[in-house]
C-alpha cells in the first residue's frame, strides 16, 4: 500500500519537475534573445567623442593595464569600477576607488543600473553608455 502511494507521488511530481525545468530553459532563451535584440553596448568618452569602447558582458575600468577599459589618468584608480550585463541590464559597481564613481552626478555606493544615455564619472573623466537600437 505504501509503495502505491510513493509511485503515485512520483508520477505526480515528475511532470511538475519537467515543466519547471522547461520553463527555466525557455526563460533563459528569452533573456538571451532579448539581449541580442538590444544590440551592442559602447562607452564613449565625452571629452574626446572619438574614443569609444565596445563593452563585453563584464568590463572593469581603471588605470591598470589589466582592466578591460584602461584610462591612464591620475584621477582614476588602478581598479576603479566595473560594468556588468545581467539579464539585459547594465550594472555599475564602484571598486572602492579613491575618487569615487558617479552616475549622472550621483555617487555610486551599491551596484546601480545604468541605461543608455547615462553618464558615468570616474574622477573628472566622463563616459556615456550607448546601445544600438
Amino acid at each position: 500500500m505504501m509503495r502505491d502511494w510513493l509511485l503515485l507521488g512520483a508520477r505526480l511530481l515528475a511532470p511538475v519537475v519537467l515543466y519547471a525545468f522547461l520553463g527555466r530553459l525557455l526563460y533563459r532563451m528569452w533573456v538571451a534573445a532579448r539581449r541580442a535584440e538590444r544590440g551592442v553596448a559602447r562607452l564613449r568618452r565625452l571629452d574626446d567623442p572619438a574614443v569609444v569602447w565596445t563593452l563585453p558582458a563584464r568590463a572593469t575600468l581603471g588605470r591598470a593595464p589589466a582592466n578591460t577599459i584602461v584610462l591612464p589618468e591620475d584621477v582614476v584608480s588602478a581598479r576603479h569600477a566595473a560594468l556588468t550585463l545581467q539579464e539585459g541590464v547594465w550594472w555599475l559597481t564602484d571598486l572602492h576607488s579613491t575618487n569615487g564613481t558617479r552616475l549622472n552626478d550621483r555617487p555610486v555606493e551599491t551596484p546601480t543600473p545604468v541605461h543608455p544615455g547615462d553618464v558615468i564619472s570616474l574622477g573628472n573623466i566622463q563616459l556615456q553608455l550607448e546601445e544600438d537600437a
